[in-house]
């Protein structure tokens, strides 16, 4: 079977994860970089969007290594004119809106787009949906682990130098629903803390605190703690460590991960999708897909062992 060429459009942290798992299986052939910086890498570095263009037909799969609060919806609609596209957008309450843009442009251009597939949303949506299918209030809990999403949606604010943002969940909360003292939580968004670290200037850190605090999607309504550092300080919070769990009222069911690097392991479910979405550009099944509706057999070259 040919080798799918694939391209990675940004060069943070997934992009680089997402090059090395590829550089290392036979199946890809890494083509391409694209970013709006200055990057180094042992490939092709191109800028974007400028120069996209030119890769089309060298290029079967695009990886979407953007930021979800800043620039991943956008550099969706600039991909998907050229390639088949996979991305771990994670903003819930916008997906629906990046499902519809992409399938859109997907089905104009004879293209396939797999969105959201990460581990959450991704591996946690599918426990979601299993669990929830057999009648218990289904939870999900994130942390303590260093949010990639959160941390770059406060790097983007005007006067931010570097930011990270620990998601810390609600213990307390947490195991009474586990023991079933508690049946159903009334507000989620009560089963986290958000505990950001922020370097800035002095004269900057007012209207950074409210831009934070109202930030929809990410921490309006969530107990969120602001804490400003040099930039020495800064470096003890450069981890890519995160966990999570998705669990039912009694602990019935329970779906656990934790996580070394955040980026490797969302790197990693891409690059398994990404050869399921392959198969079903040359299938010509074309439009946008959730993980949802990806048969797991799709992901094993013998699925019969298993069984």
């Amino acid at each position: 079977m040919k080798k799918i060429r694939v391209g990675i459009i940004g060069y943070g942290n997934l992009g680089k994860s997402i090059e090395q798992i590829v550089a290392n299986d036979d199946s890809f052939k890494l083509v391409a970089v694209f970013s709006k910086r200055l990057v180094k890498s042992n490939y092709t570095v191109t800028d974007f969007p400028s120069n996209i263009g030119k890769y089309k037909n060298k290029i079967d799969v695009m990886f979407l290594c953007g930021g979800s609060s800043s620039n991943l919806m956008e550099q969706a609609k600039e991909a998907l004119n050229y390639f088949c596209c996979i991305d771990a957008f994670d903003t819930h309450k916008n997906i629906p809106i990046h499902l519809k843009n992409c399938d859109t442009l997907a089905k104009e251009n004879k293209k396939v787009a797999f969105c959201s597939f990460g581990w959450d949303p991704g591996l946690f949506s599918l426990m979601r949906v299993l669990f929830t299918s057999l009648g218990n209030p289904t939870y999900t809990a994130w942390g303590k682990g260093v949010s990639q999403g959160h941390s770059e949606a406060i790097r983007c604010i005007k006067g931010v130098k570097d930011a990270t943002q620990y998601t810390v969940p609600n213990i307390k909360i947490i195991e009474q629903l586990k023991s079933g003292k508690l049946q159903r939580l009334e507000n989620d968004k009560n089963l986290h803390l958000r505990e950001c670290y922020i370097v800035a200037e002095p004269e900057n850190r007012p209207g950074i605190i409210k831009k934070v605090i109202e930030m929809p999607n990410y921490f309006l309504g969530y107990q969120t703690k602001i804490r400003f550092i040099d930039e020495y300080k800064m470096q003890k919070h450069k981890n890519l460590f995160h966990a999570g769990e998705v669990f039912t009222v009694g602990n019935e069911m329970n779906f656990k991960l934790s996580l070394k690097s955040n980026p490797d392991f969302t790197a990693k479910v891409l690059v398994v999708y990404s050869k399921v979405l392959f198969k079903y550009y040359l299938s010509e099944q074309y439009g946008t897909y959730t993980i949802l509706d990806i048969p797991f057999s799709h992901l094993l070259k013998n699925s019969e062992k298993l069984i």
